[in-house]
C-alpha cells in the first residue's frame, strides 16, 4: 500500500492542534484573547438575543381595548365581534377612582360625532356631565331622560374617602342641558341606556353613578349591531319627545327577535311587552341549570317556575341581594329547599341575570318584581351565546363565593 507523503504529514499536526486551540477558546465563553505561537484568536463576542414582544390576539372579540383605558374594575370578556361585557369589581377600583368601567363609556362620549341619548335611573358622574358639556360645545346632539323624582342625581360628601359632594342637575343646568322627566310616583324610569352615534349601544345593570361604579357589583353590555340598536333607539324617543313612561307607554320591540352573527336575541321594554312573562317562559324551558343573581326578587310565578324546574332535576343556584333577601321570594326558595344565599360583597349586588343551560343569558335593568313587570319602564335582553354565558357564570361563581346562607327564615 502506499504511504502518505511524510513532509505533508508533518505539517498536518501542526496544523490541527492549532484549529484545536481556537476551537477551546470560542467554546470557553470567556472574552478572552487566546494566544498561540504566531496568531492571537479572539472568541466571537457573546450577543444578548432579546425576544421579540409577545403579541396577544384575542381569540374572542374583536376590538382590544386600547391601554390608556383601565380594565382593572372592568373586567371585559370579548363574545363577538358586536358584543362585549363588562363587570364592575368595586373592591379594585384606585383611590383615585379613575378606573372604573365608567372610563369605557366616557372614551366613547368623547368620540361621539353626531349624537348621544341617555336614560338613566341614577345619573351623578361628574366625568359624565363634563363629557357631555364638550360633546355639545363641538356641535353633538345631547338628549338625557332622568328620573329626578326616585333617580339619584347627587352624590353626598364623604371627607374621609375623598368624595366631593356633587349635584348633577345643577351641573345640567350649569351646561345648558336639558333632559325630559322620566320620574312619577305610580313607577320608575328605570331604564340605564346610552345610545352613542346610532351605532353603539350601552345598556344593563349599570346607572351612570357613583355608586353603581364604585361600590355595586353590575353588569354593561357593549353592544354594535343597527337592527338591535333601532329598538332601543325607538323606546328613547318615546320617553323624550313624547314623554310617555309607564303605562302611557306604547312603545315596545319595533324588532324583538333578532339573530346576530349566529346569536339569537331578544329584547323587550317594560310594561308594553310583558316581560315577566318571557322570563318565566324561559325558565320553564331550562333543561339543565338556572344560576341567577338579583337585586329584588319578589314576583311569585318567577319563584313558582324555578321551583317548579327544581323538582324536573334542573340545578339551581341564586343570590339575592342582602337588603331584600328578607322579604319577597327569598322565604319561598328557601323553604322549597332551592340553594339560595345572601349577598355579601359588602356594596351592593345590583344584577338582575338569569344564567339558563349554560347558554342562554337574561339581563337589563329588569328586577324580578310587580312593579318591574307593571309600572316601570325597564328592559331586558335574552341572548343565546355560549361565550357570552361563560363570561356571567364567572362573575356568577365571584357572588356565590361572597354570599352566605340566609338566616331568620322560618318555613310552615
Amino acid at each position: 500500500m502506499r504511504q502518505p507523503n511524510r513532509p505533508f504529514r508533518r505539517h498536518l499536526a501542526p496544523l490541527i492542534a492549532l484549529l484545536l486551540i481556537a476551537f477551546a477558546a470560542g467554546c470557553g465563553g470567556g472574552g478572552q484573547a487566546t494566544t498561540v505561537p504566531g496568531a492571537t484568536i479572539t472568541p466571537i463576542p457573546t450577543v444578548a438575543i432579546t425576544p421579540a414582544p409577545t403579541v396577544i390576539i384575542p381569540t374572542i372579540g374583536a376590538t382590544p381595548r386600547p391601554t390608556t383605558v383601565p380594565t382593572l374594575t372592568g373586567t371585559q370578556t370579548g363574545t363577538d365581534s358586536w358584543l362585549q361585557v363588562y363587570f364592575t369589581d368595586p373592591a379594585a377600583i384606585n383611590p383615585e377612582r379613575t378606573n372604573g368601567i365608567d372610563q369605557i363609556v366616557i372614551k366613547a362620549l368623547n368620540e361621539a360625532k353626531t349624537s348621544i341619548d341617555i336614560a338613566s335611573f341614577d345619573f351623578n358622574l361628574k366625568a359624565v356631565v363634563d363629557a357631555l358639556a364638550a360633546a355639545k360645545k363641538r356641535g353633538v346632539s345631547v338628549r338625557l331622560v332622568l328620573d329626578t323624582l326616585d333617580g339619584n342625581l347627587n352624590v353626598r360628601a364623604i371627607a374621609s374617602q375623598k368624595i366631593e359632594a356633587y349635584d348633577a342637575k345643577e351641573a345640567l343646568s350649569a351646561a345648558k342641558l336639558a333632559f325630559t322627566e322620566g320620574g312619577r310616583s305610580s313607577g320608575l324610569m328605570h331604564n340605564k341606556i346610552v345610545i352613542i352615534d346610532g351605532r353603539l349601544l350601552y345598556v344593563g345593570s349599570w346607572n351612570l353613578s357613583f355608586n353603581d361604579t364604585y361600590n355595586n357589583n353590575n353588569n354593561l353590555l357593549e353592544i354594535r349591531n343597527p337592527a338591535l340598536i333601532a329598538n332601543y333607539q325607538a323606546k328613547f324617543n318615546e320617553m323624550y319627545v313624547e314623554a310617555k313612561f309607564g303605562r302611557q307607554a306604547r312603545v315596545g320591540a319595533m324588532q324583538p327577535s333578532l339573530t346576530i352573527d349566529g346569536t339569537a336575541v331578544n329584547v323587550y321594554f317594560a310594561p308594553v311587552d310583558k316581560v315577566m312573562e318571557k322570563v318565566v317562559a324561559e325558565v320553564k324551558n331550562s333543561r339543565r341549570s338556572i344560576r341567577f343573581m338579583i337585586f329584588t326578587f319578589t314576583h311569585a310565578d318567577l319563584s313558582g317556575a324555578i321551583i317548579e324546574r327544581m323538582g324536573k332535576g334542573v340545578t339551581v343556584q341564586g343570590v339575592i341581594e342582602s337588603r331584600g333577601a328578607s322579604q319577597g321570594a327569598m322565604p319561598t326558595l328557601v323553604c322549597a329547599k332551592v340553594p339560595v344565599r345572601v349577598e355579601g360583597g359588602g356594596g351592593t349586588m345590583h344584577h338582575k341575570v338569569i344564567i339558563i343551560d349554560n347558554e342562554v343569558v337574561i339581563t337589563g335593568s329588569f328586577n324580578f318584581t310587580k312593579s318591574a313587570t307593571e309600572q316601570n319602564d325597564e328592559n331586558l335582553l335574552i341572548i343565546r351565546n355560549k361565550r357570552l354565558a361563560q363570561a356571567y357564570i364567572a362573575e356568577f361563581d365571584k357572588m356565590w363565593a361572597l354570599s352566605s346562607a340566609p338566616a331568620n327564615v322560618t318555613c310552615p
